[in-house]
């Protein structure tokens, strides 16, 4: 398992290629951020390296980050992924109960609190955790650096607006991603939000199975760029170029 810790007790797991879940140690308790793919055993790895009860919560409901929830006995999700959780457990055969996650929940560690966001946009539900008092966000893929908008689980392009304004809102200056390997400043958050008032948009060269109904838009500001993939059907009214 490959790992990186990004400040003392919290751990950035390679799953799989590209694929990271994020552990973070309390005094009394540890959680694990998302459960990958499932082609590692998390719940192993995490019997083996943490010595306190250790909670599991999905950043949000796609497979590639729900795949290991079989492997635990219980997980944290809110409850508008709760249809992709559903899909999962009906297309594997394995299922795991789930309790119910809300923005302000506060996960408390001992002497470390991780505090439940809204990051609505990737999917309806996806969430993060401020973790308080140590400038560190968790994001899942809510705020990857390629924003991509697919599918009936997201959410419109003006819910994104409002949830990039919220998180900075925040007291943070460095964010953790599903698909990075290392923390992504502050300022990346504060580019894709500059980004959603430079749209434009036009249909990507290789639009995969979304057909016709893919944009793509691309800003750039210095050495930063924002990559939006957005279906037509969240665009509220805007047109392709």
């Amino acid at each position: 398992m490959n790992r990186r810790e990004i400040l003392p007790g919290v751990w950035h797991l390679e799953e799989d290629y590209r694929v990271y879940c994020t552990l973070v140690q309390g005094a009394e308790k540890a959680l694990l951020f998302d459960t990958g793919q499932g082609r590692r055993d998390l719940a192993a790895y995490v019997a083996e390296t943490v010595p306190t009860p250790c909670l599991v919560v999905n950043s949000h409901g796609h497979s590639d980050h729900v795949g290991g929830n079989f492997r635990f006995p219980l997980v944290y999700a809110h409850r508008a992924d709760w249809p992709l959780l559903a899909a999962q457990a009906r297309m594997t055969g394995r299922e795991t109960p789930v309790r119910p996650l809300e923005p302000g929940q506060v996960f408390a560690l001992g002497g470390r609190r991780a505090r439940v966001v809204s990051l609505a946009g990737h999917t309806r539900g996806s969430v993060g955790l401020l973790l308080e008092g140590e400038d560190l966000l968790l994001a899942g893929d809510g705020l990857n650096q390629t924003l991509l908008l697919l599918g009936p689980e997201a959410a419109p392009l003006s819910q994104l607006r409002v949830t990039l304004e919220a998180t900075l809102a925040l007291p943070f200056t460095q964010y953790l991603s599903s698909h990075a390997p290392g923390p992504l400043p502050r300022d990346q958050v504060a580019l894709h939000r500059e980004h959603l008032d430079h749209l434009h948009l036009e249909p990507p060269s290789h639009p995969g199975p979304y057909g016709p109904r893919l944009c793509r838009s691309q800003y750039r500001a210095g050495r930063g760029r924002s990559v939006l993939f957005v279906d037509r059907g969240l665009l509220g009214g805007r047109e392709m170029a």
